[in-house]
């Protein structure tokens, strides 16, 4: 069985090696200075750096997975105290199995994750206060993945009105790598849509397993 340190630790991996593959994706698609071409067009930057950012959105939902099973199991985390439960499963399968419910699988989306958390531990610590400080980040990553993940109008139209309320217009033609490699408006110093989420996903992620 994995350890709550293995998790996290392996989690920061997952996100660091999205901000590599994103940063070369960038340098790729950048002129390298006098006639020379960049080695990738801008289309294909912006799918790589989508790439980047849902496999580190995938890594997230593993990581809720698999911290909430260990706590489920009485894990104490490196840092602070026990979880107060309210269940206590005998296995890991069994964990596994009231999670799910008898479904296939669970969702963990941060709505359904506060839900569960709120059933199985005492003031759903520690995934509901931290996850309900950061609603509409988490709600601004679901319209994102949903965008990249179905081909859908509904989908694209949650994606156009995101971008619009945060920069105020849809450029035309942009895509979801796009709009990730734009600088956030007001930041200081300036950071990238997608280094913005990507750190405030791990700065969750070390709030759920405290080191």
């Amino acid at each position: 069985m994995r350890k709550l340190t293995t998790v996290i630790t392996d989690f920061r991996k997952c996100v660091e090696h999205s901000r590599i593959l994103a940063a070369d994706a960038r340098d790729w698609s950048t002129p390298a200075g006098g006639n020379l071409r960049p080695l990738i067009k801008l289309k294909r930057r912006d799918e790589i750096v989508e790439l980047a950012f849902f496999r580190a959105l995938n890594g997230w939902e593993a990581f809720l997975e698999e911290s909430f099973v260990l706590y489920m199991l009485g894990h104490q985390p490196p840092r602070g105290r026990k979880l107060r439960r309210y269940g206590f499963p005998p296995t890991e399968n069994a964990a596994h199995e009231w999670i799910t419910d008898n479904r296939p699988y669970a969702n963990w989306t941060h709505h359904d994750v506060i839900k569960r958390a709120d059933r199985f531990f005492h003031s759903g610590r520690p995934f509901t206060r931290v996850l309900e400080r950061q609603l509409n980040l988490f709600n601004e990553t679901k319209t994102l993945r949903n965008a990249l993940a179905h081909d859908s109008r509904s989908a694209q139209q949650k994606f156009e009105g995101l971008v619009r309320e945060l920069l105020g217009a849809f450029p035309p033609n942009l895509t979801v790598g796009g709009f990730l490699m734009t600088t956030k408006p007001r930041s200081a110093p300036p950071v990238l849509f997608l280094h913005h989420y990507l750190d405030e996903i791990e700065n969750a992620a070390m709030s759920i397993i405290p080191m």
